[in-house]
């Protein structure tokens, strides 16, 4: 369409000018069409520059068209894969809750477990530190044997750190034998073993007894009761008191 409109105006301005040069004739007349054509020239070079930019303009329009529309495709991938990282986020955060809610229950679990045990072990080191000379329950086992394999029973609970097991057999061992020749040995653990229970007045009253006993005693195990007895600062006036008020 606009090479045939090019087509026509360069037809209709030759045309005028033959009529033209017809008509007047001469020299200045092939100078008046000379001018034409160079006047037709210059608006070709015109419709062209124009036709050009046009083209041009359109090309960028397109382009920026395609920029524009590649901009909002990244934009709507961007927004689709923030609504993705919010929607994993929530439902981790959802997993998290129920599996720390998980974990709250199994802790007060342990919480209602642990009550139970300390209150037990409370109660049986309460037992084990009234009176170490005159302790309550006495270990089936350990009532079927002798001195020696009584005291070795013990150790066997005291050395595996069962104490409260361990101070329960010393004190029956204390009971059973009176007279037997591990009495103040049994005496002694019996008192490292309360000591490690935290009962440290069960303890000074076992030591106390050891370092103010008047009969014959081993070195060793009245040099062990000595230094736990001044370590643990033991009050031997008192704990005499309380020994005179238990027999």
């Amino acid at each position: 369409m606009k090479n045939m409109f090019k087509l026509f105006i360069c037809f209709m301005v030759c045309f005028s000018g033959n009529v033209f040069a017809q008509r007047v004739g001469g020299q200045g007349n092939v100078e008046a069409l000379e001018n034409i054509n160079l006047s037709l020239e210059r608006i070709e070079s015109a419709i062209t520059s124009l036709t050009s930019q046009n083209e041009e303009n359109v090309y960028n329009q397109k382009n920026a068209k395609a920029e524009t529309e590649m901009v909002l495709k990244d934009i709507k991938l961007q927004i689709r894969e923030v609504k993705d990282e919010q929607e994993k986020f929530s439902k981790d955060l959802y997993a998290k809750n129920i599996e720390i809610e998980n974990l709250k229950n199994i802790v007060a679990m342990l919480q209602d477990k642990l009550a139970v045990f300390e209150k037990d072990l409370e109660e049986k080191s309460e037992k084990a530190t009234q009176n170490p000379t005159n302790l309550l329950v006495v270990d089936k086992k350990s009532e079927k044997l002798s001195d020696d394999d009584s005291f070795n029973f013990a150790m066997e609970l005291f050395n595996k750190k069962d104490f409260t097991e361990a101070a329960i057999n010393f004190g029956a061992n204390l009971k059973n034998f009176p007279e037997g020749k591990n009495f103040h040995n049994n005496l002694l653990h019996l008192g490292l073993s309360m000591r490690e229970l935290g009962n440290n007045n069960g303890a000074c009253t076992a030591f106390t007894k050891i370092v103010n006993a008047n009969e014959k005693i081993d070195d060793g195990i009245k040099s062990r009761a000595t230094q736990e007895f001044e370590t643990l600062k033991c009050n031997l006036n008192n704990t005499e008191e309380n020994n005179n008020a238990n027999k």
